[in-house]
């Protein structure tokens, strides 16, 4: 019951904060991703 009363009094979504955390996050670029694997 809490969680639906705090969920209401912030009316953006799980899925909304998501997507701005990827769009201000700093971008992974795939050969990143190689070397960090490959290490």
């Amino acid at each position: 019951f809490c969680f639906r009363i705090n969920r209401s009094q912030f009316k953006t979504s799980i899925f909304h904060k998501s997507i701005e955390r990827m769009v201000n996050a700093k971008p992974i670029y795939q050969k990143n991703i190689k070397q960090i694997l490959s290490a």
